[in-house]
């Protein structure tokens, strides 16, 4: 619904100009009006502005959180991959007892191995990467009333010790205690990136009020 006013000031910096004269007391009224709280009604009217402001910015960076954690959620489906057929490439070293064929696997292992690295190093998003070997974190904080921080952490999940604890091939897969090693580590490994994928996907989701509540708002 839009409302029209009838009077002489028409544009925004006049209706300012007015406001300030008649807080300074310059402004005589011509006719008798009713007694109205003007400085009262600018400060609601400024505190509601601020309060949608406030809301539609923290829509804004709850979408932008959100977003971060589903591109960290591709990634992390991507390494799950990786792990997946490294698990099958187990399964067919166990399967022979030729050495060169051992070989042969130990070195696809190893290169999914370095794709792992490769795929936590490049799941950047928004300038964030929650999943690599650095320190990268997103926080928000609640600028209406007394809301708790919300943080979506970070959690590394190369393959080496920090993260999912793999280790290139031992002996190249020769006997099979060193593929046995193996399947425990992927077993573990995948099972760590499973809670990281839950982690993520709960802390987001904690978010996900306030993309409703700041719509409302606005």
């Amino acid at each position: 619904m839009r409302l029209q006013v009838t009077n002489s000031y028409d544009d925004t910096s006049s209706v300012f100009a007015l406001a300030r004269r008649i807080l300074s007391g310059a402004h005589k009224a011509e006719a008798q009006v009713p007694d109205v709280d003007i400085q009262s009604g600018i400060g609601r009217a400024l505190r509601q502005a601020s309060c949608v402001t406030a809301a539609q910015s923290l829509r804004h960076k709850a979408a932008h959180a959100i977003g971060v954690v589903e591109g960290t959620l591709i990634a992390t489906d991507a390494i799950d991959g990786c792990l997946c057929e490294a698990q099958e490439l187990i399964s067919q070293a166990l399967a022979t007892q030729d050495t060169g064929a051992r070989a042969l696997i130990a070195g696809r292992f190893t290169d999914l191995v370095n794709c792992i690295d490769e795929l936590a190093n490049a799941a950047t998003f928004s300038e964030i990467n929650l999943i690599s070997g650095g320190k990268d974190k997103i926080e928000l904080i609640c600028p209406i009333g007394a809301q708790p921080r919300h943080a979506i952490g970070h959690i590394v999940l190369m393959a080496g010790e920090r993260g999912l604890g793999l280790k290139l091939p031992r002996n190249n897969f020769r006997d099979n205690q060193s593929i046995e090693q193996a399947a425990l580590q992927l077993t573990r490994a995948r099972a760590r990136l499973f809670k990281a994928a839950d982690t993520f996907l709960n802390q987001a989701s904690m978010l996900a009020p306030y993309l409703a509540d700041a719509a409302a708002a606005a």
